[in-house]
């Protein structure tokens, strides 16, 4: 996984269907799961292109997806027609799943820091 450094630090940018979540918008109203290669800390992209907005509650696992917890960033608030972002997540988690409250169509992306 090629990425770029910055001091102690290498980002990289997985397409999202390698890490287990979608690339384009999907109902994840009954959830969808993902792994994080052992990301120290990650950026959660978020959006909707349609009239509805959208709450997700963003579960992460250390332990490839045995224990689930929700931390303090969820849920995330997604407007209608808009993008969200939860910056900088700063924890060591194996695996994410995100749940939506409703059916509307998310877009996920992460950017990792590993």
């Amino acid at each position: 996984m090629a990425g770029e450094t910055y001091g102690d630090y290498t980002l990289t940018k997985r397409a999202a269907e390698e890490s287990g979540l979608t690339d384009g918008e999907q109902d994840i109203s009954d959830g969808v799961e993902g792994d994080l290669a052992d990301a120290t800390a990650f950026t959660l992209y978020l959006g909707v292109s349609t009239q509805t907005a959208i709450d997700v509650s963003v579960y992460l696992s250390p332990d490839g997806g045995e224990h689930w917890y929700e931390p303090d960033e969820s849920p995330v608030s997604v407007p209608s027609d808009d993008a969200s972002a939860i910056e900088h997540i700063p924890y060591n988690a194996s695996n994410i799943r995100l749940v939506g409250e409703n059916a509307t169509p998310v877009r996920t992306q992460i950017r990792e820091v590993v």
